[in-house]
């Protein structure tokens, strides 16, 4: 999104960045020509009654800023998002787009939220899927609305060598969809067979602790590294020795994306939307069958073969042609466009 937005803000188009908390939380750099209105309705809930004073509060900081801004056209990005842009906007004449992130067949919202999509998404004037069986999914909540539009990556420094250092590299949400506990535990089967490597996870989440406790009881703590969010990531690629992505299920993981073009060999696991639309096995990456042992064997392969680590890493850059950042941009730019001629 930060990217996206900074890039149509180069080609002369007006953006305004919303957000529901400010700049300080930013993982990702937005241009300074990206006008940015925090909202700062982000707060823990204490119950159901202050659950549902927060989302009115948000509901109506939202279309406070979009009734001030008088936009062209809303994009809105990912689930829970996307229905409080819907919601919020009942009875304005703006029109909105919603772009899904995730895969809404794997990553239910409940029954309340599951209901409020399924009616708000009809109002959508688009909806964007990352993939074509995401598509699929979403085509009855929008009937002819649905486009897709894959994620991208932007060309980054590529690694030139294999450095001495041996790191296994997870970055994501810690969150129980993102699987890091499956990597720690298969890490934790093999560790006594690589004791020169070691594991980083960058990301926070609601799972730290226990996944540092399942670190500390598994014997490899000293061996975890789990510094949070880092930026700039690029040079975290860069001297990383291999990229594990251990999700349960994915929309399409920008991660993933990144650590190929860069040139880091990749193992996913096989998801039905995302690393199988990404990576094609043993060509410019490793996919593994859903369980500890099939990812700790896949590992513990490319941890102890360095020519083949070596082939994989520069195979896997040809995903900056496939996903090319600026197609993206150029798909956003038409659809939007299309959108905002369409509402006039």
């Amino acid at each position: 999104m930060a990217a996206l937005a900074s890039r149509l803000s180069t080609r002369g188009h007006e953006i305004v960045l919303v957000t529901f908390d400010d700049a300080r939380t930013d993982r990702h750099e937005v241009a300074e020509t990206v006008r940015r209105v925090p909202l700062r309705v982000m707060r823990a809930s204490r119950g159901r009654v202050d659950k549902m004073m927060n989302l009115h509060r948000r509901h109506k900081a939202i279309r406070k800023a979009i009734a001030s801004e008088k936009p062209d056209v809303v994009l809105s990005f990912c689930d829970r998002t996307n229905l409080d842009v819907l919601l919020s906007t009942i009875g304005m004449k703006v029109p909105i787009v919603v772009s899904e992130r995730s895969d809404p067949a794997q990553q239910k919202l409940g029954l309340f939220w599951e209901n409020m999509r399924r009616r708000s998404y009809k109002r959508a004037a688009r909806v964007v899927a990352l993939t074509d069986s995401i598509a699929q999914t979403l085509a009855p909540l929008s009937p002819r609305r649905v486009v897709v539009i894959p994620s991208a990556v932007l060309p980054p420094r590529r690694r030139e060598i294999e450095h001495e250092n041996r790191i296994l590299l997870g970055v994501g949400r810690l969150a129980p969809e993102k699987g890091f506990d499956r990597l720690i535990e298969a890490f934790s089967q093999i560790a006594d067979q690589i004791p020169a490597w070691s594991l980083k996870i960058l990301g926070e989440g609601a799972m730290r602790e226990a996944l540092q406790q399942q670190a500390d009881e598994a014997g490899i703590s000293k061996r975890l590294s789990m510094p949070g969010w880092l930026r700039p990531i690029a040079p975290e690629y860069e001297c990383a020795t291999l990229f594990v992505l251990p999700s349960r299920y994915e929309g399409f993981p920008s991660a993933l994306l990144e650590a190929m073009a860069t040139g880091l060999p990749c193992i996913a696991m096989k998801c039905q939307s995302g690393s199988c639309e990404i990576v094609a096995d043993n060509e410019n990456g490793v996919l593994v069958e859903d369980s500890v042992e099939a990812l700790a064997a896949a590992i513990l392969r490319l941890a102890e073969d360095e020519s083949e680590r070596v082939r994989l890493g520069i195979a896997a850059t040809e995903v900056i042609e496939r996903f090319d950042f600026e197609s993206m941009v150029d798909a956003y730019e038409r659809l939007l466009s299309e959108v905002s001629r369409a509402a006039k």
